[in-house]
């Protein structure tokens, strides 16, 4: 049987929103014989400090080994490897866009596909390589993608084009392991327990998060426990969160974890502080599992979170106004109808199949691929290999 052959490149598999729905989505499309799905990994992933052991046996994995900065030698190997294996689709992540740019230049049959993970103006600084894709994107050499409506306008607005095809984020629902149960004999003691999924850095705001859960505790007669979850990507400022806790006893770092799913299971809220998002990975995870979200009012987070109906927003980026959003999120009376709304929210719109049956369709559209038209499609493989 033909097989079209995508591959996906991204600069490493750490732990990431973009990183996590690479593999997620990857996974999702191998379940289909008749997509040879691969993932492409400029650098090289530590077993356990990675999403290495998330990748389906039904994925390819290779790494081409990039050290740290601009990776030459990685890009002459990816160049190399690609027209060997004349892809289909190629689709580019992140900062993965440049190390296309040389294949690109070889080859004019494959469907180029980037996704814009983070905000535009965000992902991209280098004015340079902003015309470079902008130029590539205004004559459809490579159609770009952007996770959600907020990053759609930030594209439209930092390129001034119009031309992005919006395909939200998604997520797998979750699932609890047996974990769980150690878990709530630990954390479910009495207090409040909320959950943060984010790596430590200035993006996700874990100064005004920690300083909001302190101001609550100052006068609750019911204090709020916080867990941390997330890889310490700024060694500075987990410093000045150390700094900031002190011997706080109600708030805990415990690094990135596999089963953030029996983590939301068991907390009243899920907290994110952020002072910019795409669309965050860590927010779909807690709607799958039905756990209530506190956010600040940033990015896609405001297309997702209604206050009071399908989670609750602060009116600022402030600790006093994140305090108040968190005080109303506790003491709200339908919390239970909260819950069902963002599960129903997550099962329309952000479970991975729906998001990967519309990568398909706009892949299959690129290379004039439809219902019944298979024939198209072997005189392409054929002038391919």
């Amino acid at each position: 049987m033909l097989k079209i052959k995508i591959v996906h490149v991204i600069e490493s598999l750490c732990f990431g929103g973009a990183q996590r729905f690479v593999v997620d989505l990857c996974n999702e499309v191998a379940k289909t014989e008749k997509y040879d799905v691969y993932i492409l990994s400029l650098c090289d992933n530590d077993l356990h400090h990675s999403l290495l052991n998330d990748i389906s046996p039904d994925v390819n994995y290779i790494s081409f080994k990039k050290g740290a900065g601009i990776g030459v030698t990685a890009l002459v190997r990816l160049t190399k490897w690609l027209k060997n294996e004349c892809p289909h689709v190629v689709h580019s992540h992140l900062n993965a866009y440049e190390y296309l740019l040389l294949y690109r230049i070889f080859d004019s049959r494959t469907a180029f596909f980037h996704t814009i993970h983070k905000p535009a103006h965000i992902e991209c600084t280098n004015i340079f390589f902003k015309k470079i894709r902008a130029n590539s994107y205004r004559y459809n050499q490579v159609t770009p993608i952007s996770i959600s409506q907020s990053s759609s306008r930030g594209f439209r607005e930092y390129y001034k084009l119009n031309n992005d095809i919006v395909i939200q984020s998604a997520r797998p629902e979750l699932a609890v392991t047996i974990a769980q149960l150690d878990l709530t004999a630990k954390y479910k003691d009495g207090s409040y327990l909320m959950v943060h999924v984010g790596n430590i850095t200035n993006g996700k705001n874990q100064q005004l998060l920690v300083r909001a859960i302190q101001l609550y505790n100052l006068t609750a007669l019911k204090k709020c426990r916080l867990i941390i979850i997330g890889e310490i990507k700024d060694q500075r400022l987990f410093y000045q969160l150390n700094e900031l806790l002190q011997d706080d006893c109600f708030i805990e770092f415990i690094g990135a974890k596999h089963n953030v799913a029996d983590y939301l299971s068991i907390a009243d809220g899920f907290c994110l502080s952020s002072t910019m998002e795409g669309m965050p990975i860590s927010l779909i995870e807690a709607m799958s599992m039905g756990c209530i979200p506190i956010c600040t009012p940033v990015g896609a987070i405001k297309e997702i979170v209604v206050d009071g109906v399908t989670g609750f927003l602060s009116q600022a980026i402030e600790v006093d106004s994140y305090c108040k959003a968190l005080k109303r999120a506790l003491d709200s009376s339908d919390r239970e109808g909260i819950k069902y709304n963002i599960q129903k929210i997550y099962k329309k719109k952000y479970q991975i199949n729906i998001s990967a049956l519309n990568h398909i369709n706009i892949y299959k559209k690129a290379l004039n691929l439809f219902e019944g038209r298979d024939n198209a499609f072997e005189l392409l493989y054929k002038s391919k290999t």
